[in-house]
Order: structure tokens, then C-alpha cells, then sequence
């Protein structure tokens, strides 16, 4: 791995955060490739991964150790030249502190976390640590949530694409996007006016309210019952989760549709863990699919509704069900009812990730080389000092230029009054 290091181009660092693994990549850019007057929503260098791995981060492994596993990767690939990597991007799973300007919680999984013991848990210092060098110069870094992350290299993405195509003429160029990914949860990242959505804390999408189909009895997923908002009782991911979908079986299983066996197994949060039994379903339109295909159609409809979304793309486990996006895209036009005007060919509205299962990895990636442009502009801006400087200068020039205006009319007022008067006294 360390064969492929060119010395030419600089080393970056990305870590991905699941609930069930951590994966980490060292990759390589052009640095010259970072830069221009549109640095920050241009250049989607395709990486050069010098080396990957995953580390198991669920209920089974403490986070520490977790991290720790995280940090001695990147100190096994380290630069040896002492500067350390050039840039850090890590998208994580939430709640987690996503707001640079708030320094105690940045970095940090939040205390509303369903995931317990990685509550509270500051995963930036330790990674931050190994990834830096020992020369003490700063690590450019950029965390995100895991849906955002994506979100932000899905909006680049669509953004190349039509410069591509558009050549640089700046009419109807694309300002917003969203990724919604849809697996053991349901995560939606946001995009509007270039930027990632913050706010209060980061987009919770998974958990609005939808209008379930007719006649569904289901009650919601058991998760949704300890502390999701609405009791997770139709929900976006109460209904299409992969743990709302394999409670949905179970119960069903129960209660003999389909199975005649009513001695199944119960539907209980343990056994929705299980979700081994969704991939046993060979047919495509079984009923469970239409729940989740209406749950995420009414996501798509509120996201077009509420923030006139201009891309719309799906990743995540479920989504390789096969025919499930046809099924979102139509419940999704039939929802808002003729109300808005609609593409012809939705798949340019809402659409699959071309990155499949490294859509989160990659958009760790993203974040790498966003907070290396960042920090390269930061670079070329004059310094704090030299503002100041500028601005007395300025101020000088100013006071001097009226100075010297008065002092001339005076004297101009004085050689006139010369001229008219003195030849009288004569």
C-alpha cells in the first residue's frame, strides 16, 4: 500500500461512522486540483485510495476500542515526512455535534443518542490525534453527519454534471439536494443554497410523520416505542426501515397471513435485529415493499413540498431491492396529486446512488477535500493583520486627499482675493 503514495499529491484521510462497523480510507489528490475562484463547489476529483479498512463498532466492541483501531490505521499509513495527512473528513452516524463554532460538543456523539454507550463519546480527539503530524501544524477537518456527508458529494456530483453538459452559464443551476438512505434506520442529508443543513442541530428526516396506506394496522417498530419522536408509530421509519419491515414479517408470520403457522415467531425488537429474514422474501412486489416504497414517497413528497428539492437520491440496504425505486417514484407523483410541476423522466428528479454501499465512505471523502479547499482559500486571504493595515491606509489616504483639497481652496480663495483687491490699494 505504501508503494502507491506519490509525494506529488497529497494524502487525505476519511473515516465513515456506522452503528454496526467503522471504515476508514487513506486516499490521494491532485492539491492543484483544490483550488480556483468556485473551490468549493467545483472539482470532483475521482481519489486514488491508498489503503481501506472496517472495524466492528457495535454493541460487541467499545467505542474506544473502536477508535483506537481507527487511529492506529491511519498511524500505519501516516506520511513519514512528519507533516502528517493534509486534510480529515468524517461522516458519522447522529445525533452528533456538527457545529464547528461550539468546540464542546463538536465531534462528539450527542446524549440523545439511541446508541448507548457510544453516548457522550468524543470520537474527533483520538482520530484527530493520529492523523495529525508532529510538526504541530493544524489538521484541516470536516465532521458530518452520515446522510449529509452524502448529500453534499451527490449535490457536487449533480453540479459537475451539469457544467458538463450547461458549459459555465449560471441560469437554472442547481442549488439543492437530498440523500435519504434507508436501512436499519431511515437518515435524510440535506443540501440548499450549497451548503449542508444545520440549524438546531442536523435534518432528522427519518422520523416525520406519513400518511400510511389504507387499512395498515401495523403498530410501528418496537425501536420507535423507547424514544423516537411520534413513538416511531407511522413514521418514515417506523414503516420503512429493515426493522420496521422484519417486525412487520414476524407479525405477520404470527398472525398466520401467508404462513398458516401460527406458532412463528414473535415480532419483537430482538428478533427485528435479526433482518436476515427480509432477504428470505424472493418476490419483489410483496405487500411489505408497497409500506415502505408509501412511507418513502411521502419523505419525497414533504421534501418537495417544504424545500422545492431540485435532486432527490436513495441509497442505503433496502434500495437494492429490485423495482422498490419505480414503486417511490410513482406512489410520489400520485401523492402530490398533479400539484406541482413534474419532469417527464422523474429518475432526473429522484433517483439510486451510483455509489452504492461507499456512498457514506465516499462522502467522508468529500469532506476531506472540502475542509483541504477550505483551508488552502484561508491560506490566500490577506491576514488579520494585514487588513488592519490596509484599512488605516486607506483612512490616511482619505484624511490627506480632503486635507489637501481644503488647504488648496484656501490658498486658491487667497491668491484671488490678492488679484481683485491689491491693484485698488495702489
Amino acid at each position: 500500500m505504501e508503494s502507491k503514495k506519490n509525494n506529488g499529491k497529497a494524502l487525505l484521510a476519511a473515516v465513515e461512522g456506522g452503528g454496526t462497523s467503522f471504515r476508514v480510507v487513506v486516499f490521494q489528490v491532485n492539491p492543484s486540483a483544490v483550488t480556483g475562484s468556485d473551490a468549493l463547489e467545483s472539482n470532483l476529483e475521482e481519489p486514488e485510495v491508498v489503503a481501506r479498512d472496517e472495524f466492528d463498532s457495535s454493541h460487541d466492541n467499545s467505542p474506544q476500542e473502536t477508535l483506537q483501531q481507527c487511529a492506529a490505521f491511519f498511524q500505519k499509513h501516516k506520511p513519514s515526512n512528519g507533516k502528517g495527512y493534509a486534510a480529515l473528513g468524517i461522516a458519522i452516524f447522529g445525533p452528533v455535534g456538527v457545529h464547528e463554532n461550539q468546540p464542546e460538543t463538536y465531534g462528539t456523539i450527542l446524549s440523545t443518542s439511541p446508541k448507548a454507550i457510544w453516548r457522550n463519546v468524543d470520537f474527533l480527539t483520538p482520530i484527530r490525534q493520529a492523523c495529525q503530524g508532529s510538526n504541530g501544524e493544524p489538521l484541516p477537518v470536516l465532521v458530518e453527519t452520515d446522510v449529509n456527508a452524502p448529500a453534499l458529494a451527490e449535490f457536487m456530483r449533480a453540479k459537475s454534471k451539469q457544467k458538463k453538459e450547461k458549459g459555465n452559464r449560471k441560469e437554472n443551476e442547481i442549488s439543492s439536494a437530498s440523500y435519504i438512505t434507508v436501512g436499519t434506520g431511515v437518515g435524510v442529508g440535506l443540501v440548499i443554497n450549497g451548503k449542508t443543513v444545520h440549524g438546531r442541530m442536523h435534518p432528522e428526516g427519518g422520523h416525520i410523520p406519513v400518511q400510511p396506506l389504507e387499512g395498515d394496522t401495523f403498530k410501528g417498530y418496537s425501536w420507535g416505542q423507547q424514544c423516537s419522536p411520534f413513538g416511531g408509530k407511522n413514521t418514515v421509519e417506523g414503516i420503512a426501515s429493515s426493522v420496521a419491515l422484519t417486525e412487520r414479517l414476524l407479525q405477520r408470520q404470527q398472525d398466520g397471513v401467508r404462513s398458516g403457522d401460527a406458532k412463528n415467531e414473535t415480532s419483537t425488537a430482538n428478533s427485528a435485529r435479526e433482518r436476515s429474514v427480509l432477504a428470505d422474501i424472493r418476490d419483489d412486489d410483496d405487500e411489505l415493499f408497497d409500506h415502505a416504497a408509501n412511507a418513502l414517497a411521502n419523505l419525497c413528497a414533504t421534501l418537495l413540498l417544504m424545500l422545492s428539492m431540485e435532486k432527490i437520491v436513495l441509497g442505503g440496504g433496502l434500495m437494492k431491492r429490485k423495482g422498490l425505486l419505480d414503486k417511490i417514484t410513482k406512489r410520489t407523483v400520485i401523492l402530490l396529486n398533479g400539484y406541482l410541476e413534474l419532469p417527464a423522466d422523474m429518475s432526473s428528479l429522484i433517483t439510486a446512488s451510483e455509489y452504492g454501499n461507499d456512498a457514506g465512505l465516499n462522502g467522508a471523502m468529500v469532506l476531506a477535500q472540502q475542509a483541504l479547499k477550505r483551508h488552502q482559500l484561508t491560506q490566500l486571504e490577506p491576514s488579520q493583520d494585514s487588513v488592519e493595515e490596509r484599512r488605516m491606509k486607506q483612512e490616511a489616504f482619505g484624511i490627506g486627499l480632503w486635507h489637501g483639497m481644503i488647504v488648496g481652496a484656501v490658498v486658491t480663495a487667497a491668491l484671488f482675493q490678492w488679484l481683485r483687491v491689491g491693484p485698488r490699494r495702489k
